[in-house]
């Protein structure tokens, strides 16, 4: 067999990534935040275009970032590492802590990228599933460890299932297990809590943050991670390629840190449209909404969900197809929408349940 062969064969076991469809009149599967209005994000980019020069590696727009991220946060800009997305800050942290044959153990249903790293950096993944009503058991999870085990994943709140954990489960996992603990918070900014104050004072515990829910800068693929002043210099300086976010990237970060008050109102106007998207679904037939603190909503359909899916997109409203989640069998994801989206959306909805 062929090096090329080989590579091909081996390929296989890594899912491939299916991009969201484009061409719909309702866009609401990738969980983005459209509660900052478009024209605000522009000036937001070209207020940053302005402020760099294309020409040259970036060089004060790394340390501006973390300024401004550690006064928000109230942590140390030398917590901080700053990556093109949280997508890399994942395959950072996996491929720079891990090695072939290592276990991950993760919390189950989790974040799609989570097993498929694992496959690319040739880990054995092993989900352990959440305890009905989406709860996080720690002995639960703590049982799948093994001498192997060189990592643990959680997504808090949790996607796909919308929930966010007692910060206590949380907790007792990152002082049980003496590994790294990568606590996703993606969504943490629609939660009750974040551990991000825990980083400086714990060893073992990585918070993975984002600025593409939130902070409305999806397609700019800037995130972030916090962690002790020990583990974030290790990784910045031996780990972390050189020069990974672009320029722009960061000064959007910057810029949007210092309109804070917008994103924090986006926040409070999604959290009431939240509310009022459960309260409708689950006045629906035939439907049922769980519980989320997060900016997208997950419910389970007693008809088929790909029906359903399939329905919604002849509608021209696109939703995320999740499918069986624990013992719910026909489960999908809508991202909460300003009220016209979300209204569109409840009236297909409405139509497919007939």
């Amino acid at each position: 067999m062929t090096r090329l062969e080989s590579f091909y064969r081996d390929s296989e076991r890594v899912e491939p990534y299916k991009p969201h469809r484009v061409g719909v009149g309702v866009k609401l599967d990738a969980n983005e935040n459209l509660f900052l209005p478009k024209e605000f994000m522009q000036n937001i980019i070209a207020e940053a275009a302005g402020g760099c020069d294309p020409r040259l590696y970036p060089r004060v727009e790394t340390a501006a970032l973390k300024e401004a991220l550690g006064d928000a946060l109230e942590v140390q800009p030398g917590q901080l590492v700053v990556a093109s997305g949280g997508d890399q800050v994942i395959d950072l942290l996996v491929s720079s802590m891990l090695g072939a044959g290592d276990d991950v153990v993760a919390v189950s249903p989790t974040f799609s990228m989570y097993p498929r790293f694992a496959a690319m950096r040739r880990l054995r993944y092993r989900p352990v599933e959440l305890s009905p009503g989406f709860a996080l058991d720690p002995a639960r999870v703590l049982e799948a460890v093994s001498p192997e085990t060189g990592m643990m994943v959680l997504c808090n709140p949790n996607n796909p299932t919308g929930n966010q954990f007692k910060m206590e489960a949380v907790l007792d996992l990152v002082e049980d297990f003496k590994g790294p603990v990568l606590v996703d918070e993606a969504y943490a900014e629609y939660g009750e809590y974040s551990l991000v104050g825990e980083a400086a004072c714990r060893e073992n515990l990585l918070v993975l943050r984002t600025f593409s829910k939130a902070y409305g800068l999806a397609g700019m693929r800037l995130g972030y991670a916090v962690t002790n002043t020990r583990l974030a210099q290790t990784l910045n300086e031996r780990y972390l390629p050189p020069f990974p976010v672009s320029s722009l990237s960061l000064w959007a970060g910057v810029n949007v840190l210092r309109n804070r008050d917008r994103v924090e109102a986006a926040v409070r106007e999604t959290k009431e449209e939240r509310t009022r998207l459960m309260d409708a679904l689950n006045g629906l037939p035939g439907v049922q909404a769980f519980p989320s603190a997060t900016n997208f909503v997950l419910y389970d359909t007693e008809k088929p969900y790909k029906e359903v899916y399939d329905g919604l997109k002849r509608h021209g409203v696109l939703v995320r197809s999740i499918g069986k989640v624990l013992e719910y069998d026909g489960c999908l994801r809508v991202t909460v929408a300003p009220r016209e989206e979300a209204t569109e959306f409840l009236v297909a909805l409405r139509e497919v349940m007939k």
